[in-house]
């Protein structure tokens, strides 16, 4: 895959929502890291290569990583849990991701942290397994689609 293969390009993380989006798979080329957007994700109408004046939801999308690398990962960072008559809620084990468990992964995506200088992406997600955390080391981060397929989950909801 090359960016080249995309219609659209964009460096813009404050106008893209990953949320509720799955992220179907991870794909590593010499260039960096895909992760691939089967069902698409949501650029907002403040994106400068979105024309409609809409937020819209892409068809397959994809986010790549140059230079990009795995740096870790978790299920449960940061969880609790509390039964029902415990006053306090309790610590759930952390379980770490392994670099090969990662092609298993299709989690849905609540959302992400890109920190560019620090060269840091952090996504949040939620998968079979429960709520995730899973992070980054990148160059440069691209938002990659071909079309703008229909309004976004949130178009309704955001009337400025």
């Amino acid at each position: 895959m090359n960016l080249k293969d995309w219609y659209f390009c964009s460096q813009e993380d404050d106008t893209i929502s990953l949320h509720d989006c799955v992220m179907n798979r991870l794909e590593w080329d010499k260039g960096g890291l895909w992760l691939i957007f089967e069902d698409g994700f949501d650029v907002t109408k403040d994106n400068s290569l979105n024309p409609t004046g809409r937020h819209r939801l892409t068809g397959k999308a994809a986010v790549f990583l140059k230079n990009g690398s795995y740096l870790e990962g978790a299920w449960n960072r940061n969880c609790t849990m509390q039964n029902p008559g415990d006053s306090e809620p309790i610590p759930l084990q952390e379980i770490s991701i392994q670099r090969e468990q990662l092609a298993e992964l299709s989690p849905e995506v609540l959302d992400f942290t890109w920190e560019p200088e620090k060269r840091h992406l952090s996504i949040t997600a939620i998968d079979d397994v429960g709520y995730c955390e899973i992070n980054f080391s990148c160059e440069s981060l691209w938002f990659c689609w071909n079309e703008l397929l229909e309004d976004s989950w949130f178009q309704e909801l955001s009337k400025e």
